[in-house]
């Protein structure tokens, strides 16, 4: 009976934090999908937009066998306005295009999530180092639906993303992009305060 107890503590101890993480998908999934109507604009900083990210992508990132690397070189008191969580979607279907670019042919699929500050600016950047974009895309890029997914993309998510980026947040949605050496896409978004 006493090795059973015991079991049973270190099964507890392993629960807590897979108990843990599942409360936080459901925190921001629940999130996502109470303000999806909402358009209430409100404050936040980078350091809360990049974990609802992480949390959000982690199964997606684990399961194409990827790597996010999150730098956030933005201090909390710089804060943003808007939607956090139409942002949070905008930076998913960027990181999630990132993932899907790569392919099979590549072992090392890395995304650099990095956000900094450029003068009175928040820069989010998301570096892929895939194939990069193909000049007859980068020609609909944001201007009309797009998908290199065939039947699997809709050909939404560019367009509506620097739409919402337009509209919502006042900032820039732009990319540089290299054949055989990567995209990076920078969403560019004034600091509140």
């Amino acid at each position: 009976m006493h090795d059973i107890a015991n079991d049973m503590r270190d099964w507890i101890e392993k629960l807590k934090g897979h108990i843990s993480y599942m409360s936080d998908v459901i925190t921001a999934v629940k999130g996502q999908t109470v303000t999806l109507a909402d358009n209430a604009s409100m404050d936040f900083s980078v350091a809360e937009l990049f974990k609802r990210v992480d949390i959000l992508m982690k199964h997606e990132i684990k399961n194409a066998l990827a790597t996010l690397e999150i730098q956030n070189q933005v201090g909390e008191s710089n804060l943003l306005t808007g939607n956090i969580n139409s942002l949070v979607q905008i930076i998913n279907n960027i990181i999630s295009n990132s993932i899907e670019a790569y392919g099979k042919d590549y072992t090392d699929k890395k995304i650099d999530l990095i956000a900094t500050r450029d003068n009175n600016n928040i820069v989010i950047s998301i570096k892929d180092y895939g194939p990069g974009i193909s000049e007859v895309a980068q020609k609909k890029l944001f201007r009309e639906m797009i998908t290199t997914k065939g039947k699997n993309g809709t050909g939404l998510g560019m367009l509506m993303s620097y739409s919402n980026i337009k509209a919502h947040f006042n900032g820039n949605l732009t990319y540089k992009t290299k054949l055989g050496k990567g995209t990076t896409f920078y969403i560019t978004l004034p600091i509140t305060n």
